[in-house]
């Protein structure tokens, strides 16, 4: 299959360029972030600019667009409002009139920052009530595609994992650079999530791919359902590093960040009911990246 992976340079979207481009015909694009050098075809795209969208899709045809672009920051959405809503939303518009235009099934990457988080353990079928701008935007993006395209799957995925894209950094990097130059990790006790590896990620996409009768909205989180105070004493303990750097901390007591959910862990039973596949716990995820990846996220 021919897919286009907007955001072939972010996290996401480069670990999903890894993990189809020796299966299928990938072309992945960047937007800020021009690559020196990868193993993928990368094009540049703006998403906000609803010609380009149309060029490259003309160009490319593809059979499969999975839509990672986004202002993924919650910081960064609540400070730039306009700018998030110009990419996070107008943007997806563009990607959907694009995708129907070429009848091609778009997968649109959600987040698990649609819910309140004042349950947790979410189904599909939950209100959506976002805390920030970014969950709101996302929200917003869900309901154009769900208006515009017209074969899609809106896949809401958690905080991910995994080994770091060349041209992004991830959380995972913030937590290897305090465990290995020392100082302090601050980790919230109270904030609970469904952490993703990403290779799981692809994975599940893949499967979605291959299962072209599923349709609509569906959750894609790890197994276990963990804080970060907890989620980083688990890192400490696989990959031997010293754990009395982390400093649990309550984001109830934290002044000055963005609206945050407490608990916007998922329920994945649907997906795992549609497909028969579950994402890996975190100390099983944890594992898999140490024994593959360890010289790459130290160097070496």
């Amino acid at each position: 299959m021919r897919i286009l992976i907007t955001g072939g340079s972010g996290f996401l979207g480069w670990n999903l360029c890894q993990y189809f481009k020796d299966t299928h015909h990938i072309l992945g694009t960047f937007g800020l972030n021009r690559p020196e050098d990868s193993t993928t075809e990368l094009v540049h795209l703006d998403i906000r600019d609803e010609a380009e969208v149309y060029r490259i899709c003309e160009s490319f045809t593809p059979d499969i667009i999975i839509h990672t672009v986004a202002i993924a920051s919650p910081a960064e959405c609540m400070n730039n409002m306009d700018r998030a809503w110009e990419v996070n939303v107008s943007g997806t518009g563009n990607i959907s009139k694009a995708a129907a235009r070429e009848k091609a099934r778009l997968i649109f990457i959600s987040t698990d920052r649609v819910f309140s988080g004042e349950k947790g353990e979410y189904i599909e079928t939950d209100s959506t009530v976002p805390r920030g701008q970014y969950g709101r935007t996302k929200l917003a993006g869900e309901e154009i595609v769900r208006k515009i395209a017209t074969d899609y799957i809106v896949l809401r995925l958690p905080l991910m994992y995994g080994p770091p894209s060349p041209f992004h950094s991830s959380f995972l990097e913030f937590m290897l650079d305090g465990f290995i130059n020392g100082g302090t990790l601050e980790l919230f006790q109270d904030q609970f999530r469904t952490p993703l590896y990403s290779e799981d990620a692809g994975r599940g996409i893949e499967l979605l791919l291959d299962n072209p009768q599923l349709t609509g909205i569906y959750h894609l989180g790890g197994s276990e359902r963990i804080n970060r105070s907890d989620f980083g004493y688990r890192m400490a303990e696989i990959f031997g590093f010293d754990p009395s750097v982390i400093r649990p901390a309550l984001m109830a007591k934290k002044t000055g960040i963005p609206p945050t959910p407490f608990d916007a862990s998922l329920n994945s039973d649907k997906f795992f009911r549609a497909t028969g596949f579950r994402g890996r716990d975190v100390t099983e995820g944890l594992k898999s990246l140490k024994s593959k990846y360890s010289q790459s996220l130290f160097g070496g």
